[in-house]
């Protein structure tokens, strides 16, 4: 089928429409708030270019016709937006999940993108097992990464059994990740070493003490404390620790010297001279 760029044609479609109701779309906001109207009504209009089709029939034609990817593939490579209607098209495509794989791991950011948004609207196992590999990837852009993680975290039972699966096989470097969609799953005590582990691997105690508060094990009071009493910590670490601790509904009674600490006398306000420069200033 010949290849039409539907957004070019809704970009006509829109300039039609300001030209018939310049009155209405005088400022950009007032268009801005009718886009999606203005693409609904696109995706169902008959179009010329289209050899009379709407939008919406030229891209289910291309999905039956097995040419979807292939149109997505032209976009990408030409700049040119994937519209919504190939999308919805993409992901009732037989074989999406293969080819949408396959995108995240063009040189083209983009795609990876697109991948990324359209796999986790396929309802397929495999999704799981294609973003617990993504976080694991040095080489995926950040935003792949957050679309991942966030479907990894509203999942089933079947992402942390995939996980603690292949967990111990991951580097180390990687393993943190992982933990932090694991947190999301309550109630397990799998879940809760993982979480102790890196804690007490020292690495990064803020975040791993403020998410064993929040995964509410009371086990992990004297564990907290323990780690606080021998460890060598930081003002802000200790303050997280402590925190974690009073969610769990225990009580920090260890204290700390952390009069030298750095991190302390800046959130205290504390010059070099020992004292408060706002309360200093006062005084003089």
């Amino acid at each position: 089928m010949k290849f039409e760029n539907l957004d070019k044609l809704f970009e006509l479609y829109v300039q039609e429409a300001v030209r018939k109701n310049k009155e209405k779309y005088s400022s950009h906001e007032a268009l801005e708030d009718d886009l999606g109207m203005l693409f609904n009504r696109f995706e169902n209009v008959r179009i010329k270019t289209l050899d009379g089709k709407t939008p919406k029939e030229y891209a289910a034609e291309l999905r039956e016709d097995g040419e979807i990817f292939d149109y997505v593939s032209k976009c990408l490579e030409n700049n040119i937006e994937v519209t919504d209607t190939i999308c919805d098209e993409v992901v009732r495509a037989e074989g999406a999940t293969e080819y949408l794989n396959g995108l995240l791991y063009e040189n083209n950011k983009d795609a990876k993108l697109l991948a990324a948004l359209l796999l986790k609207e396929i309802d397929d196992e495999e999704v799981e097992d294609i973003f617990i590999s993504v976080l694991t990837n040095d080489e995926m852009p950040d935003e792949v990464k957050t679309v991942a993680f966030e479907y990894l975290s509203d999942g089933d039972d079947c992402v942390p059994e995939k996980i603690l699966e292949i967990i111990n096989s991951v580097p180390e470097k990687n393993q943190g990740i992982l933990v932090e969609v694991l947190s999301n799953f309550k109630g397990r005590k799998d879940v809760f070493y993982w979480l102790v582990t890196m804690l007490q691997r020292a690495e990064d105690v803020p975040t791993y003490a403020g998410l064993l508060g929040r995964y509410g094990d009371p086990a992990a009071i004297d564990i907290l404390k323990s780690f606080a009493s021998e460890v060598d910590i930081n003002y802000v670490e200790f303050v997280e620790i402590r925190n974690a601790v009073e969610e769990l509904g225990g009580e920090m009674t260890e204290e700390k010297d952390f009069s030298d600490d750095p991190y302390y006398k800046y959130i205290n306000h504390i010059g070099e001279n020992g004292e408060n420069p706002e309360t200093a200033e006062t005084k003089n």
